[in-house]
């Protein structure tokens, strides 16, 4: 027994080698797989909903949208993965719409910015004295004839309303138009998990260059219902009027999630590869030539756009890399 305890001893205190015994590393596993760039643009869809009181005191605001309607729309006319629509109401309750139903209008129209200019200009300021926002946004997502060509439940919805007079629906309709109640039943026509966004540019006497006596924006049924939704409200009276549109143009582009591929297999990072067209892209920042980076958090690959695809409905993105299985291989290759 004394001589196979000192045979062992003189093995495992043998200054030759470190193990008493050696174990292979598995193999590398491979990751190396297309995916359709449509599914891309499941969460891309967008309405967009302008109600622009048309009464006989809004002639210069309107002029400030049409001036400045280049501004606001090039955040859609740029951008390849938003699939949105647009429509334009009135604030007068008995008139039909101005854009957006009979024809709808989106990122497949001839001349956008010309579309929507003529729109705004066609208003006019013959509307009813009264301005109907909310009751107009209700007609204009609405699933009764001409409104259920712009309805889509599965879409995200902006709303920019536009008056220099109080929020009148909720004195002419009923309590269905208070904020909380109007929005509750806007979020029951949309899928649960889209989003629900209101805007304004007003002119209310405590907004910036604004003048005049009447109701104020402060503790209006506009400053509840866009506070709700964390939208953006500006004054309708200020000189930078096109630089706060293009402001609110690029927060409705926010609210499409970044286009994003989700990894089925944690990746080797540094064996990451992206292909389009057998060209590899390039990953990094977008500032340094980048089209793609790898969130670990989510194990997903990011693009900073889609520009590189024209036709996003029958391109294919191919992602290859090595399987993350623990072991170090540069490691055990040295």
């Amino acid at each position: 027994m004394i001589r196979l305890l000192c045979f062992l001893l003189f093995f495992s205190c043998n200054e030759k080698g470190d193990y008493v015994f050696y174990d292979n590393p598995p193999r590398i596993q491979k990751s190396d797989r297309s995916y359709p760039l449509r599914n891309i643009l499941q969460d891309a869809k967008i309405d967009i909903l302008w109600v622009v009181d048309n009464s006989g005191s809004m002639q210069d605001i309107q002029n400030n949208i049409v001036n400045n309607a280049a501004l606001f729309m090039q955040e859609f006319t740029q951008n390849n993965i938003m699939k949105w629509q647009m429509g334009v109401m009135s604030t007068d309750k008995s008139e039909l719409p101005y854009l957006g139903y009979t024809t709808t209008f989106d990122g497949q129209s001839a001349d956008p910015i010309k579309t929507f200019q003529d729109a705004i200009s066609a208003l006019g300021t013959n509307g009813d004295v009264s301005e109907y926002v909310f009751y107009n946004v209700n007609r204009g997502v609405g699933m009764a004839t001409p409104y259920d060509q712009f309805y889509r439940r599965d879409s995200h919805l902006a709303v920019i309303m536009v008056t220099d007079e109080e929020e009148q629906s909720k004195k002419r309709f009923g309590s269905q138009f208070e904020a909380v109640n109007f929005l509750d039943s806007l979020r029951a026509m949309k899928s649960p998990e889209k989003i629900i966004r209101f805007y304004g540019a007003f002119q209310f006497p405590d907004l910036q260059d604004c003048s005049g006596w009447g109701d104020t924006y402060a503790d209006s049924p506009f400053e509840k219902i866009i506070n709700m939704t964390d939208g953006i409200h500006m004054s309708a009276c200020v000189s930078d009027f096109g630089t706060r549109m293009a402001e609110i143009g690029r927060d409705i582009v926010s609210i499409i999630d970044t286009p994003r591929i989700m990894l089925r297999k944690r990746p080797v990072i540094k064996t990451l590869e992206v292909f389009f067209d057998d060209q590899k892209l390039p990953g990094g920042k977008e500032s340094e030539g980048g089209y793609w980076y790898y969130s670990k958090y989510f194990n997903t690959i990011n693009f900073y756009n889609l520009d590189f695809a024209p036709d996003l409905s029958t391109s294919d993105i191919r992602i290859k890399y090595d399987i993350d299985d623990g072991y170090d291989h540069d490691e055990w290759r040295e």
